[in-house]
């Protein structure tokens, strides 16, 4: 049983219930909705796949997570390709593009607004460079600095321009509006500058009657100097390595993420690294050495998920690419060891929950227990042990299936949708059953058994016990 989650994005390459089955079977946990491409019917297609496809899987738990788009540049979705060589000259335009005029179409009048001479302009996650050399009303000349080939639809980075833009437009909106119809479990907000465009997407789902927890994406230079307080706001974190890696120099990009990864065990909050994890298996059955080794790195360093973005969109090889992945992680996780936590040092705490958890995850240590079992109502539980970093699975039991969904990101938990006891008697009962059922220990095995009594109320973790299976 892997303790590092895999996020794996929807697309034409897994577009149906039985595809969706078998990515499930070979490892996913949570789907990712790229609201980048596609509209609202788009969006609901694709939440109907995803849940058909997880009760094929035996009802698996799967997350769902939308990707709002934000304030994303991007060349017009024009028909064909261009070639382009170093030195050659284009004008980009809010019109339409022209191959034979070299008029580049892009999607916001805001970049001919605010680009000035001198600024670079990068497309396709930087594959192709240019320079500014001129700026007149409507129109922004560009000469390329090496050669390539543009494609439709592709993202634009502007590194040096400062774009006074919102952060969410009328589609992110209408996206979110989507997500707590279909009843989503996150939302991930792209292109976040400070904790202001977190609350504001917060604010939007409360308005529309949601639930939905917000991923701070961190792939602007203004969000790595309001980290902390993004942290704060947020309810988890994602390095998106592939505009990260055009803001800023991609040989900061290694430091960052583990600086990243270390702030968000320091808050509590669920951190996913994604963008080019497996980015050869798009078109070959095997990844490199180098991918393989990306992939266990983050393992190395904790974090909750991994992603899949164009290997399961788009990609030849989805099935392979989660076999890979899951692989990978699977025989890292076997030579991983704990970090030495510094409970004191959460950004985040509450006394008792805290001296509970320590607990639960130094009882290893004493004795040989196989499994922990949280009860838990709102997945704070969970959650708490989660950062913990436990060495054995945390089974979440919880009576809530939202809850259920939600913490199919966090790592080593796999939650189990149970009935609610009323006492101690129908707790050892449940985890009883829940053991034999899923086959996770034997009888008289020792087990950890935590969570908040009363049962069913809102109190806190308080309590912790160990209990041998069936006894």
């Amino acid at each position: 049983m892997k303790k590092t989650k895999i996020l794996a994005t929807f697309g034409p390459a897994v577009a149906s219930p039985t595809k969706i089955s078998q990515l499930v079977r070979a490892g996913v946990n949570i789907f990712r909705i790229n609201c980048s491409h596609g509209a609202t019917e788009d969006f609901l297609k694709a939440v109907n796949a995803i849940r058909e496809g997880a009760k094929k899987a035996n009802n698996f738990p799967v997350g769902l997570l939308f990707d709002i788009a934000g304030p994303k540049f991007r060349l017009e979705r024009f028909r064909g390709e261009l070639p382009v060589k170093s030195g050659h000259k284009l004008t980009l335009t809010t019109g339409k593009t022209n191959f034979k005029k070299h008029l580049l179409g892009v999607n916001n009048p805001a970049i001919i607004k605010s680009v000035k001479k001198d600024h670079r302009l990068y497309i396709d996650d930087g594959a192709l460079m240019f320079d500014v050399i001129a700026t007149q009303s409507g129109r922004v000349t560009i000469r390329a600095r090496n050669s390539g080939t543009l494609l439709p639809g592709k993202g634009i980075n502007l590194p040096d321009t400062d774009l006074k833009i919102p952060t969410v437009s009328e589609k992110d909106t209408e996206d979110i509006k989507t997500a707590v119809r279909v009843d989503a479990d996150y939302l991930a907000m792209s292109f976040v500058r400070s904790a202001k465009d977190i609350t504001q997407v917060q604010q939007i789902v409360k308005r529309f009657g949601g639930r939905q927890k917000v991923i701070a994406k961190l792939e602007k230079r203004e969000a790595i100097d309001s980290l902390d307080e993004i942290m704060k706001v947020s309810d988890g974190v994602m390095v998106a390595r592939g505009d990260l890696g055009v803001e800023l120099p991609p040989a900061e990009v290694p430091r960052l993420q583990k600086k990243i990864t270390r702030l968000a065990n320091r808050h509590r909050k669920p951190v996913i690294v994604a963008t080019q994890m497996l980015e050869s298996m798009r078109s070959s059955p095997r990844a490199t050495r180098a991918e393989v080794n990306d992939v266990a790195s983050a393992v190395f360093d904790f974090v909750d998920a991994v992603m899949l973005s164009a290997e399961t969109a788009i990609g030849k090889y989805p099935l392979e690419a989660v076999q890979t992945m899951s692989e990978v992680i699977s025989t890292t996780e076997e030579a991983v060891v704990r970090p030495d936590i510094e409970i004191d040092k959460h950004q985040l705490t509450s006394a008792i929950p805290n001296a509970v958890a320590e607990a639960v995850i130094r009882a290893e240590q004493y004795c040989d227990t196989k499994v922990i079992f949280a009860f838990t109502t709102s997945g704070f539980t969970a959650e708490l042990i989660s950062n913990l970093f436990p060495p054995q699975p945390v089974i979440a039991l919880t009576p809530n299936q939202k809850v259920m969904t939600e913490l199919s990101l966090f790592r080593s938990v796999y939650p189990v949708l149970i009935t609610q006891p009323k006492s101690f008697s129908d707790m050892l009962t449940t985890v009883n059953s829940v053991s034999r059922q899923f086959k996770l220990a034997r009888r008289g095995d020792r087990v950890v058994i935590t969570g908040g009594a009363p049962f069913g109320s809102t109190i806190s973790t308080n309590f912790m016990m160990i209990h041998e299976v069936g006894r």
